[in-house]
Formats: C-alpha cells, sequence, structure tokens
C-alpha cells in the first residue's frame, strides 16, 4: 500500500493506494479544499470513510471504471473532460484498466453544510447525487483554472482556492443535492465595497484569504465572494490579479526596476507566473510593454 501525502488541514485522511507505479504531481489545500493530480497507472486504490466529498476531473486517458462505495458496485467508461462526485463518510474502492492523469478536488463536508445553511437549503436535503460519469463543465473550468496557477510556477493564492471551493461548493449543493436555484443575490452597499476595494489596494502584494477580505466588512467567505462577483464584475482574485496588473504597467514605464524585480514589487511569486499573467492580460510581455511605453 503506498500512502497518499496528507497535511494538517485534513489531518486524519487514511487515502491509501494498492499499487505503485502512481505519481503525486500536485497538492494543496486550504481553507477546507484540498486540490491532487495524479498519474496513474492501470490498478487502484482504496480508502476508508472521510469527511470529504470528492469530485474527480479525468484529464487523459478513457478508463473503464469500476467504484465500489459501501458495497455497491458501478462500472463505466469515463471519457477526458468527464467527472465523478464521491460522497463523504462511505468506504471507497476504485479500479481503472489503463494510463491515465486525474485531478481530484476534495471539499469538506462542514463547509458544504455551512454554504447550504447560507443558502437556506436544509442539512436534511443534502443527499448528494454521485454519479460515476457526468458532463459539467463549472467544475471542469475552475478546476482547470486552479490547476494552471500552479503550472505556472506560483504559489497557489489562498484568495483564488477559496474563492473558487465556495464557488464549486455552492454548485454541488445546487445541482447535485437537488437544492434548486440560489436565493437572489444583492451587490456589496457601497461602503463595502469601498472597504473591501482599499484592503485588497493595501494588502496587494500579500497572499490575503478570503476569510480576512470578509471579516472587514462582516460577512461570511461565501456571501462576500458572490456580493464582490455582483458588485464588480469578476471574483476577488481576477480583481487582485488586475490591480497587480496595472500597478505593474507603472513601474515598467516609470522606473529602471528589473522585470524580476516589478514581479516582487507587486506579489507575484514568480517571474514566470508574472509573465504569463501579463501577456494573458495585454497581449505583450512586461519587456515588450516597456520598450512601447517609452517610444
Amino acid at each position: 500500500m503506498v500512502a497518499f501525502p496528507v497535511d494538517s488541514v485534513f489531518s486524519g485522511s487514511e487515502l491509501a493506494a494498492r499499487k505503485a507505479g502512481q505519481s503525486l504531481t500536485l497538492n494543496v489545500s486550504h481553507d477546507g479544499i484540498r486540490l491532487q493530480r495524479y498519474n496513474l497507472e492501470p490498478g487502484g486504490w482504496q480508502h476508508e470513510p472521510l469527511d470529504l466529498l470528492r469530485v474527480a476531473v479525468q484529464d487523459s486517458g478513457t478508463p473503464r471504471l469500476e467504484r465500489v462505495i459501501e458495497g455497491k458496485r458501478e462500472r463505466q467508461l469515463r471519457p477526458i473532460g468527464k467527472i465523478s462526485v464521491s460522497p463523504a463518510y462511505t468506504s471507497q474502492r476504485w479500479t481503472w484498466d489503463c494510463d491515465i492523469a486525474v485531478t481530484l478536488l476534495f471539499v469538506r463536508r462542514a463547509l458544504v453544510e455551512e454554504i447550504a445553511s447560507e443558502i437556506g437549503v436544509p442539512r436534511q436535503r443534502l443527499c448528494f447525487k454521485t454519479p460515476l460519469v457526468a458532463e459539467d463543465n463549472l467544475i471542469r473550468h475552475t478546476v482547470a483554472e486552479l490547476v494552471a496557477e500552479c503550472a505556472e510556477g506560483s504559489n497557489l493564492s489562498r484568495l483564488l482556492i477559496g474563492a473558487a471551493g465556495r464557488h464549486i461548493a455552492t454548485h454541488l449543493v445546487a445541482r447535485y443535492a437537488g437544492s434548486g436555484r440560489e436565493s437572489k443575490q444583492l451587490a456589496l452597499p457601497d461602503w463595502k465595497l469601498k472597504r473591501v476595494l482599499d484592503f485588497i489596494e493595501e494588502n496587494i502584494v500579500h497572499d490575503v484569504g478570503l476569510e480576512e477580505v470578509s471579516a472587514i466588512v462582516g460577512m461570511t467567505p461565501h456571501y462576500l465572494c458572490r456580493a464582490f462577483r455582483k458588485s464588480v464584475g469578476v471574483p476577488p482574485y481576477r480583481y487582485l490579479l488586475a490591480r497587480r496588473i496595472e500597478r505593474s504597467k507603472k513601474l515598467l514605464a516609470a522606473t529602471e526596476k528589473s522585470v524580476v524585480e516589478i514581479a516582487l514589487d507587486v506579489g507575484f511569486s514568480s517571474h514566470a507566473h508574472f509573465g504569463s499573467t501579463f501577456r494573458r492580460a495585454t497581449g505583450c510581455t512586461p519587456s515588450e510593454y516597456r520598450n512601447r511605453s517609452r517610444l
């Protein structure tokens, strides 16, 4: 048995593999969310009951999966891009018959229950559908964004993983617990929005978390994330990135600091992450932008 690594956020989680040839390539967690990515040879794993809902996104390969949950056996092909949802508090055994890459997102059941309570879904209605194979573009694209941030060499922002985790947890409640649509979300009052924007501006170089931002206006992280998006049009993390890019433009145009120095000055964890993010936002590299701004 090859044990899966577990950090302090998920202490007590007993994940284990039944075969060698399994490579863990990504392992991050924060605030009740864990993201892992594996390259796997044909084989399987099993685990004892966890207090985590698990979502799997098929990244490569089209395995014939067998899943056994509390003695109930299911078999199905899972093509690239499809997902599986597995319940918390159950013994599970999985096998697959080809080389695959898969991304796993674990969400603490307590976080799901907290969000369900906030949007008015009674706990007794949280009996989740757990499809072995499903089409779910929201989960697939959100998980892909998290993986892409890590692939660029950045330390995954606590603000990003907190917001993305709550976004997915809300979606799990709405789609897989049969809760229907969420209640209408109002925008932030002007004074709360100003306080949040000022806080982000003052902490632009720091890895702030959604809990810290929400605390300054007395809101839960879940509601702050939704109300911020309603008010600004983008999630808090995307707004933070945009502000970092704007600040970097001023430094590129008006100072002789190196691109590496500017990347660190505006809060990016690496030159590579800064360069790729800047190019996506502006269509050019930081050096190209500097040259153009001085013509």
